[in-house]
């Protein structure tokens, strides 16, 4: 089985977004249990992130699909510069008298 790609009405990321490439069935992880697992592809440009899941073929793609979400949230967050510099003390006047 193969996962869709990220539509308008899912919020579409761009050419240079993370999507989702598919999601298949697959033996499990070595030193893992079950019978369940699934491979799961998602891309950036020509990068590839592989990864595994374990669970119903509905919840998996939901985990999945926020993964890519959050990972798109990261990458369009604008993050400004702080300039941590202590400012000067103010000058104290004294009193006249």
């Amino acid at each position: 089985m193969s996962a869709s790609p990220p539509t308008a009405a899912s919020g579409e990321v761009g050419a240079d977004g993370f999507r989702l490439v598919s999601i298949q069935p697959a033996p499990p992880p070595s030193g893992s249990a079950g019978r369940d697992w699934f491979k799961y592809r998602i891309a950036q440009g020509a990068n590839l992130i592989n990864g595994y899941r374990r669970g119903e073929l509905a919840a998996v793609t939901a985990d999945v699909e926020r993964i890519v979400a959050g990972l798109n949230e990261r990458r369009i967050v604008k993050r400004g510069r702080v300039d941590l510099k202590p400012s000067r003390p103010t000058a104290v006047s004294e009193p006249t008298t």
